[in-house]
């Protein structure tokens, strides 16, 4: 065990800057690494956060039509119908594939990769 005076210096022990030059330069290099890092976490919702901007088109359903018609109609060549039918219906918020006349639908543009 400590005896009562190796406890009080210990609590007095003070930390001595020797190099004041190093000091200084190791607290100028922390905060530039700490502001580097707080600054790539501040800009990275732009770079993960957004997707690329689809183009949707308005389509006015027609007596008799079916998501099936209208996804044949707009999607490109070689791009799976079933695919496309299930982007109309989660964009415009569909549960069912029921569709009624005179309902507007927006029908994502999807590019070809020809």
């Amino acid at each position: 065990m400590y005896s009562k005076r190796e406890v009080l210096i210990m609590r007095d022990k003070r930390y001595v800057i020797v190099n004041q030059t190093r000091f200084f330069t190791f607290i100028t290099l922390i905060i530039a690494i700490a502001s580097l890092i707080l600054f790539t976490f501040m800009n990275m919702s732009g770079a993960y956060g957004s997707e690329l901007e689809t183009k949707y088109e308005e389509h006015l359903v027609a007596a008799g039509d079916s998501l099936w018609d209208i996804a044949l109609k707009y999607a490109p060549e070689d791009y799976d119908i079933r695919r496309l039918i299930y982007e109309i219906k989660e964009h415009n918020d569909l549960g069912t594939s029921m569709i009624y006349e005179g309902e507007r639908l927006l029908i994502p543009m999807i590019a070809s990769n020809d």
